[in-house]
C-alpha cells in the first residue's frame, strides 16, 4: 500500500506527501502509483480515482470542481495529466487503461460536457482469425489548449485536438482534429466551420 504515493505541490513547487484527497475515493490495484496535485488543488466531490502499478496522475493547479468524475489510470506504466483549470461536468470518464505505456493528455482551460469520455483503449482485443494479430491497440491522445467537448462526446483512442476547437455533443472523434480554433462535429467528427473561438462565460 504504502509504495503507491499522493503529493501536493505548492506555488513555490514544495513536495509533500499527503494520504487522502477530500471528494477523491482512491482505488489502487497494485504498487508504486503516484498521484500528484498542484495547488490550488481540483476540488473534488464524489469521484473515483483508480490506480494500476507505476501509473501518475498529473493535476495541475486549478479553481474548479470535478463533481463525479471517474478516472482510471489502470494503464501500467501509463500518465495522465490534466492541465490547468479543466472544467468537466457531471458523469465524465477519463479511461487510460487496460493496455501498458498509454498516455492522456487533457491541456489547460478545457472544458467538457455530462457524459464525456475520453478513452485511450478498446479496453477487448480484436484479433485477426488467422493471424491472431491485434488490429485494435490502444494509443495516446493528447488534447491541446482552450479544448470545449460537448455533452456525451467521445474522444476515441490516437486522438489529437487541436487547440481552440470545439467538439460537438453526441460526436464521436476517432481521428485528428488538427485545425484550430474549428468546430468538428458528427459521428465520426468532421470540421465543419474554421476561424472561430469560444468563452466559458454564459450568454
Amino acid at each position: 500500500m504504502f509504495s503507491n504515493k499522493i503529493y501536493k505541490i505548492d506555488k513555490n513547487g514544495k513536495k509533500r506527501r499527503v494520504f487522502w484527497v477530500r471528494g477523491l475515493n482512491i482505488k489502487f490495484h497494485g504498487k508504486n502509483a503516484e498521484i500528484i496535485l498542484y495547488e490550488p488543488c481540483v476540488r473534488f466531490r464524489n469521484s473515483t480515482l483508480e490506480c494500476t502499478d507505476n501509473a501518475k496522475v498529473i493535476f495541475k493547479s486549478s479553481k474548479t470542481k470535478f463533481r463525479k468524475i471517474y478516472i482510471s489510470a489502470m494503464s501500467k506504466n501509463g500518465t495522465i495529466e490534466i492541465g490547468h483549470n479543466l472544467l468537466p461536468n457531471t458523469n465524465c470518464r477519463i479511461l487510460n487503461y487496460r493496455e501498458e505505456n498509454l498516455n492522456i493528455k487533457i491541456g489547460d482551460n478545457c472544458m467538457m460536457g455530462p457524459n464525456v469520455i475520453v478513452q485511450s483503449s478498446d479496453a477487448h482485443p480484436i484479433f485477426e482469425i488467422d493471424t491472431k494479430k491485434i488490429i485494435n491497440k490502444g494509443a495516446d491522445i493528447e488534447i491541446a489548449d482552450n479544448v470545449w467537448i460537448a455533452t456525451n462526446a467521445t474522444i476515441m483512442k490516437g486522438v489529437k485536438i487541436a487547440k481552440g476547437c470545439i467538439i460537438g455533443a453526441n460526436s464521436i472523434a476517432s481521428k485528428d482534429c488538427l485545425q484550430e480554433n474549428s468546430i468538428y462535429t458528427g459521428t465520426p467528427c468532421k470540421l465543419i466551420k474554421s476561424n472561430c473561438t469560444w468563452t466559458h462565460e454564459f450568454f
